[in-house]
Order: structure tokens, then sequence, then C-alpha cells
């Protein structure tokens, strides 16, 4: 007589199913990471704190300078730092998963650069219409409207790279980063064309959002990117099943009853939104949408909702670490989390380049 099959009986000597105790421990581990992340970010600067300086600095009980520092200053700076590194890790990983291609990332596509084109162009505007007053520093004009136009900016580009990057019908993951490379390169020159023509005194504050900084971020900017994030994480758990399928070739996909042009667009468009509206909060932040989700991969395999999961932890300690590297490494001078992000990135893009066939 057998013995009749239950949920025990399937279970590990342990008691715990299959793969269950990994990945609950890579998860753990990665959100330890992000508790040590943060809580780094905010006792490490200029001036270093204690833990119990940051402790008191949170709850009130400690000088006004400190609690300046820790709640003005350091703590809304590290928040959206991980807020950004959400966006551009998520928006990394959707642009691979949907074009098939491990080269995909908003910086390298050209999106980035997209956004950053329309922004200036809005900070150029922005003076023109209100004169005597720097738009950079006019929050209603910085937090309201300029991640609006970046956006509109990201997603023109992603579009125009998406079509030439077709190939006889699909996508080349080859052409795709090529044709991204050289729009990118053309809204770079733009970019620093309107500057120029612009030769206004505060160029130089637009310079330094250019190359993607955190610096002077408060909890304004946490609260503009937060509904985007909210989004972009219910729109990606969303695209989790037609991302799997789309993982198989066009033809498979299309016989499973997959809408694949209306799915990809719609992942196009969450991808985009979640790396423009970063854009256009703190500027373009390059690589950390292409290493995030290659690690990621690397430690779970194909399993998309715990990629997703680690996704969203690596990207935030990623983006918060390169912030502290670049603020702590030459103090008293900072060196913007773009700059620390390529400078990391670099590297690895070019060992996945030469491997591309």
């Amino acid at each position: 007589m057998k013995t009749p099959v239950t949920a025990h009986s399937q279970a590990t000597p342990h008691g715990r199913l299959p793969g269950v105790g990994p990945i609950g421990k890579l998860a753990l581990a990665g959100g330890l990471c992000l508790v040590l992340a943060i809580v780094g970010g905010v006792q490490s600067g200029a001036v270093d704190l204690t833990w119990s300086q940051v402790w008191a600095g949170l709850t009130g009980d400690s000088s006004s300078h400190v609690q300046r520092v820790v709640l003005e200053l350091r703590l809304p700076r590290t928040l959206t730092g991980a807020l950004i590194g959400v966006h551009f890790a998520l928006s990394g990983w959707l642009l691979q998963l949907l074009s098939r291609n491990p080269l995909a990332e908003a910086g390298i596509l050209g999106i980035s650069a997209g956004a950053s084109l329309v922004a200036v162009l809005a900070f150029i505007i922005g003076d023109w219409m209100v004169s005597d007053s720097n738009p950079y520093s006019n929050t209603s004009f910085t937090l309201q409207y300029l991640p609006v136009f970046a956006m509109a900016g990201g997603l023109v580009t992603a579009v125009a790279v998406y079509f030439l990057g077709m190939r006889h019908g699909s996508l080349s993951p080859v052409k795709m980063t090529l044709t991204g490379a050289v729009i990118a390169g053309m809204l770079h020159a733009l970019t620093t064309g309107a500057l120029a023509l612009w030769g206004h005194a505060h160029t130089e504050l637009v310079a330094q959002w250019l190359a993607g900084s955190l610096y002077g971020s408060e909890w304004q900017h946490l609260r503009t990117l937060l509904p985007w994030t909210a989004f972009g994480l219910i729109a990606t758990v969303l695209l989790l099943r037609p991302l799997d399928v789309m993982r198989l070739d066009d033809q498979h996909a299309r016989s499973l009853g997959l809408g694949l042009d209306r799915w990809r667009a719609f992942a196009l468009l969450v991808a985009t939104l979640l790396a423009a509206s970063a854009v256009g909060v703190v500027g373009p932040v390059g690589f950390i949408g292409l290493l995030v989700p290659h690690i990621s991969r690397r430690l779970v395999g194909a399993n998309l909702p715990v990629q997703l999961v680690l996704c969203i932890l690596l990207g935030a300690v990623l983006a918060i670490l390169a912030d502290l590297i670049g603020r702590t490494l030459f103090t008293p001078y900072e060196v913007p989390v773009g700059v620390v992000s390529a400078i990391l990135g670099v590297p690895f893009f070019l060992y996945l380049l030469s491997r591309q066939p």
C-alpha cells in the first residue's frame, strides 16, 4: 500500500520546502545590507557621527546641529539615493528582459541622455520664464515639472532606440546597444551645446546635476520620487508573468497567447518612466541598471520574483555605497554618485561586451 503524498512528506528533513531556505537567507542578507548601508550613509560624511549620536539625532535627544545633520541632510540624501538605485536597477532589469539584451541599461541605450537633454532645455526655458531666479533652486519648478519633462525625453529616445534596434522583425541585442550608444552620444553633444549657448551664471549647478549628484537632496525630493517608485513596483509585479514568457523566442511567446508587442510596449514604458523620473530628480546615474540585474541572476538563477526582490535591495545598496564613497573618499570634496557608478560599471560593461557574439 502506497503512503499518501503530503506536504510534510515532500519537505526537506528540516521541515522546509526545497529552495526556500537559501532564497530566504539571501533576501534576509540583502535586507540587512540595506539597513547597514542606510546607517552608514547617515553616520559617515565630512564629519563622522557615532552610532549613539545618530540615534540621538533620530529621536531628538541631541543638539540642534546633530539633529539637523541627521534629519535634514544625511537621512533624506541617503533615502533618496536608495530610491534612485531601485529605479535604475529595475529599469535595467526590465530592459534586459524585454529585449533579451544583457547590455541593456537606461544610460547605455540613451534613455538617460534623452531625459537629460529635455531636462536641460526645461532649465533654460525656466530661466527665461522666471527671470532673476535660478530654476535649479526653484522647488516648484525642479520637483514638480522637471521629472515630467525628463520622462518625455526618455520615452521618445527609448522608442527610437527600440525600433532602430530591430533587425528582420526582431530585436538585435548588439544593434540595439550600438544604436543606443550613437543616439546617446548625439544627445550628449546637443546637451553640451545647449549649455554653451545658454552661457548662464548657473550653468555650473546644472552641470553638477548632469553628473548625477545627490548633493542637496531633501525630503521633497523623496516625496517626489515615491509615487513613481510605487507605480514602478506595482507595474513590475504585474509584468512578472509576461516577462517570463518574453524570455522565449517571439514565435513561442506568441504561440502561448501572449500579446508580445503590447506587453513589450508596457514594459518599455515602465522601464523608461522609472529611469527618467530618477534622472529628473538627481540627474543621470549610469551602470547601476547594468550591474544589479547581472548580480541578481548570478545569485538566484532564472527565478524572476526573487530576481525582482534582489534588484530592489541591491540597487538601493549600490547607490547608497556609491554616494558614500563619493562624499567620503576625498573629503571635503565630493565626487557625484554618477561618476562613482560609472567608474565601477565601465569595466564590467567592457567585460560583458567582449563576450557578445
